[in-house]
């Protein structure tokens, strides 16, 4: 059985990969993790609602020792105000690699990685997924194709099972996967991108607050990508 598991933080990207999933593997999981971030009770929510609306089974994760370790280095995703950006200041690489070092949390992708070869060398192998795309590849070099290649050389030897990571998005940046999302008639105003949400509409969908970097990049991935942008903003960027 070609079995994937996504990793799934509630974003767009993730969102993507779900979707993307769904056509290419016979069983697919989603797996959540919860360390403590600003954004956890959003991210649990928009899972939940995308596991019932695509019919896959969702499995959360509490990693205490994430959370202490981010909290130690002081990211600004758990606990902390998260800074704002604008558009304009997106095409600063010093200042995108600011923000980057303000909202790392220590070696998350490679946790999360390892925390999902775990699950699925326990299930007898399979794939996978997830969201690391270009735009992101510029600032954190964890979602590279270098990173991703590396990680499954390590893989072959740190799982019983076959296990590798697949990264859909990796050659595409926000604009490509707002294309890929509208092509796979994805329900993305239901994701959440923001660092600090400020609550649900009451039809389910998340309100961006509209002002951090996250924000920032999905509303511009959105418009220039396919020309709209369904989310709820408490206030819209300004492009």
């Amino acid at each position: 059985m070609k079995r994937a598991v996504v990793l799934f933080s509630g974003g767009l990207d993730s969102t993507a990969c779900l979707y993307w999933a769904k056509r290419h593997y016979e069983e697919v999981i989603m797996l959540t993790a919860n360390y403590g971030s600003n954004e956890e009770k959003a991210t649990n929510r928009v899972a939940e609602f995308f596991s019932k609306e695509l019919n896959v089974p969702l499995k959360i994760v509490r990693l205490d020792f994430l959370e202490e370790f981010s909290k130690l280095k002081g990211t600004s995703l758990v606990g902390g105000e998260t800074p704002k950006v604008t558009v304009k200041e997106l095409e600063d690489i010093e200042r995108a690699r600011e923000t980057a070092k303000s909202v790392w949390v220590p070696a998350r992708n490679l946790v999360l990685i390892s925390v999902a070869a775990s699950f699925l060398d326990a299930l007898g192998g399979g794939d996978i997924i997830v969201g690391f795309n270009a735009e992101e590849g510029q600032t954190f070099s964890d979602n590279t194709p270098e990173f991703v290649a590396r990680v499954n050389e390590a893989l072959k030897y740190a799982t019983m099972n076959p296990v590798r990571v697949v990264a859909p998005l990796i050659n595409l940046d926000k604009r490509g996967i707002a294309k890929l999302l509208k092509e796979l008639n994805a329900k993305y105003e239901y994701s959440n991108s923001c660092y600090m949400p400020q609550g649900f509409t009451e039809d389910g969908k998340p309100i961006h607050c509209g002002r951090c970097e996250s924000c920032v990049r999905r509303h511009r991935g959105l418009m220039d990508g396919i020309g709209e942008d369904k989310t709820i903003y408490l206030v819209p960027p300004k492009l």
